[in-house]
């Protein structure tokens, strides 16, 4: 609440963890949005954000982030469907 007794909305960032070959979880992490999107499409949810802290809070949490990874093009975790619907639930 703000200091007139409002509701203030607090941005929410979530991260997709993915199981790699190693046996850490990992976020992806891309240099280029064309690089994200040659990977998983163009129905994907993304923020930019520096890889420093994301690596840090990430590892905290036994996790780790692969830059620009190669994925295999055979289905996209995200469809336009998807990504309308999650746009609806986080208004």
């Amino acid at each position: 609440m703000n200091e007139d007794g409002r509701p203030v909305r607090v941005p929410l960032i979530v991260y997709e963890l993915f199981e790699p070959v190693t046996d850490h979880a990992a976020a992806y992490a891309f240099t280029t949005v064309e690089r994200l999107v040659a990977a998983f499409g163009e129905a994907q949810p993304w923020v930019v954000t520096s890889i420093g802290p994301l690596a840090e809070a990430l590892g905290e949490r036994g996790a780790t982030v692969l830059l620009d990874p190669r994925v295999a093009h055979e289905r996209h975790n995200w469809q336009p469907a998807d990504l309308a619907a999650y746009a609806q639930e986080m208004r």
